[in-house]
């Protein structure tokens, strides 16, 4: 697939580790380097099409975040407009978060905590997830600072998130 342009960059090979200290050792490397997660597979299980979170001799895990927001806004359909504070104390947009039917409509602005992903770089939180209000802090400390950002990898375009 190297000698095909348009198929570059679209397979890489990523490392295994069969013991349980190479297990530990890589995901420590892929958290540090700022990915996303992992897969853990059976290694005689074949290959099986699908999500690995839906069963079976494969189990996907994601490197969640989490992050408290003010709710800067309520829209329809159960969902909350989120802002931090940047260090120059100026209020930023950073996305929207569905509140699940179970929850109550958080007020606006209350200190909300969200589970992420990662954030796009002046962007927003990706596959955020609504976990509650929080009352133990003041919307002050909803700070940038706090956000984890998408990693960007050197090795393919020089800088581009991936």
């Amino acid at each position: 697939y190297a000698r095909i342009p348009a198929l570059r960059g679209a397979m890489r090979l990523v490392p295994l580790a069969v013991t349980t200290e190479g297990k530990r050792a890589l995901v420590s490397r892929v958290r540090a380097d700022g990915g996303e997660g992992g897969v853990f597979k059976r290694l005689d299980a074949p290959y099986t099409a699908g999500r690995p979170n839906s069963g079976g001799p494969q189990l996907k895990y994601k490197f969640y975040a989490t992050g408290s927001f003010i709710v800067s806004r309520i829209n329809q359909r159960r969902s909350v407009a989120l802002e931090v504070m940047s260090a120059r104390g100026i209020w930023r947009p950073i996305g929207n978060v569905t509140i699940p039917p179970n929850a109550a409509l958080p007020q606006l602005n209350a200190v909300v905590e969200i589970r992420y992903l990662y954030c796009y770089k002046g962007g927003s939180l990706y596959q955020p997830t609504y976990l509650g209000v929080r009352d133990d802090i003041v919307p002050e400390e909803c700070l940038d600072s706090q956000i984890k950002f998408k990693a960007v990898d050197e090795e393919e375009g020089g800088g581009e998130e991936r």
